[in-house]
């Protein structure tokens, strides 16, 4: 059985895994975390015995030679996204029980093949579409400019389907191995907002079958999912969180017909001007709307985020920060506590699905929330903040969309009648 524990960050969800895994020593765990430092973590915080693969060679044959000595393992995201069948076949003799902190990247455009290629890997049948989906490689002898995709084809690991033309959808799509989760009797995913992330339309993608949880309302001992439970922790946090309203500050966010401002084409238009000639555009009004909101909140604990290949288009005297002490912080920055003294904040971005994702999901007619993904990226990156040790932030969100979606999250724990949550626990 695969449980969804799907709670507010801060709930205590990763000290009930180590909990849980303390109780269960006799227990193979497989954890999978967002980066190194988390690595770290997990192992100092647990009276279990975990390793964490070295680079010793190649860092995923040292993953391999763990599981084959049955070894609890630590490891990131950024590895298991290797993983191939090789390891699912151990995974599956040892009877590990798999424990992943935040949900994991599962699908990404892969590449986009040209008319030549598409004849020499299709025409020529080196690879077929099967009714699933997958791209299946049917050349065993091919060792060329390909031989990555043949591998993403062995592990069932490459998916595209037929546009309205009959033709490929392209980019094709990298689809986590989704055999990997039939490798373990109990799984755990620690998240939150299941409901609006890109792996809950993956599961149903793949007729995965899962049961939604969350901790009780003492944190310590899962339950099934309580809306109302849910509702009474998202109001304990909701008031420490003060939004700018400068409308002035926030114009350059506002909708105008179908335009999308600060999203990622935005910026890129503003940038083309800029280098157009046009010496006010949005890109130095975004950068003086940043200034000033830091200037009316004087600290050197400020942290903003827009597009990456922006930041230095858009940093400021007010938040340039330093080596020790960065400002910038990446929008899908998960799973760290670098930055939990920050306390003044500025979002200026306006953040959507991938547009190929977007495509792909919506091909097998499954409904996706783009507007809850969306905001549980903003909040994932707030609470990089010093809002995860319970104090107050100032933040700045000149998209209108972005500013409106924490708004209602805000509004909506505040007006929510609460009732006792049913006390179905898992140990």
């Amino acid at each position: 059985m695969i449980y969804i524990v799907d709670d507010i960050m801060g709930s205590g969800k990763t000290t009930w895994a180590f909990r849980y895994m303390n109780e269960h020593r006799g227990t193979r765990f497989l954890c999978v975390v967002p980066t190194l430092d988390e690595c770290k973590r997990y192992k100092d915080k647990l009276w279990i015995k975990l390793i964490e693969p070295k680079k010793w060679g190649s860092k995923y044959q040292n993953f391999l030679t763990l599981l084959n000595a049955g070894e609890s393992i630590v490891t990131t995201h950024s590895l298991i996204s290797r993983m191939d069948t090789e390891a699912m076949q151990i995974l599956r003799e040892m009877d590990y029980t798999l424990i992943i902190d935040e949900a994991l990247e599962v699908l990404s455009p892969y590449r986009k093949l040209s008319i030549d290629d598409k004849e020499m890997i299709f025409n020529q049948k080196r690879a077929s579409l099967d009714e699933d989906g997958y791209i299946t490689w049917s050349d065993d002898d091919y060792d060329g400019a390909f031989n990555d995709m043949k591998r993403l084809c062995e592990n069932k690991a490459l998916m595209t389907y037929k546009n309205s033309s009959g033709e490929l959808a392209q980019p094709f799509m990298w689809n986590f191995p989704s055999d990997f989760f039939k490798c373990f009797e109990k799984s755990f995913i620690l998240t939150y907002m299941w409901d609006g992330s890109i792996q809950k339309s993956y599961f149903n993608i793949h007729g995965i079958e899962y049961k939604k949880m969350m901790l009780d309302e003492n944190n310590w001992s899962l339950i099934e999912h309580d809306r109302s439970l849910e509702m009474m922790k998202r109001k304990k946090v909701a008031s420490l969180i003060n939004i700018c309203d400068n409308p002035k500050m926030n114009r350059i966010g506002e909708k105008i017909g179908r335009a999308m401002p600060l999203s990622k084409n935005w910026y890129r238009r503003q940038e083309k001007e800029k280098k157009d000639g046009n010496k006010i555009n949005g890109l130095e009004v975004i950068k003086r709307n940043a200034e000033n909101f830091f200037r009316e909140y004087p600290s050197t604990d400020n942290m903003y985020t827009c597009f990456d290949s922006m930041k230095s288009k858009v940093a400021g005297r007010k938040f340039t920060g330093t080596k020790k002490n960065p400002c910038f912080v990446p929008c899908n920055a998960r799973g760290t506590n670098n930055f939990s003294h920050k306390k003044n904040l500025a979002y200026l971005i306006n953040f959507f699905l991938p547009a190929d994702i977007k495509k792909f999901i919506n091909y097998y007619k499954f409904e996706f929330d783009e507007d809850q993904y969306s905001l549980s990226v903003l909040l994932q990156w707030i609470w990089r903040s010093q809002i995860r040790k319970g104090q107050p932030i100032n933040i700045y969100i000149p998209s209108e969309r972005m500013r409106g979606l924490l708004t209602e999250w805000i509004n909506e724990s505040m007006k929510y009648p609460t009732i006792e949550s049913q006390d179905k626990r898992i140990g």
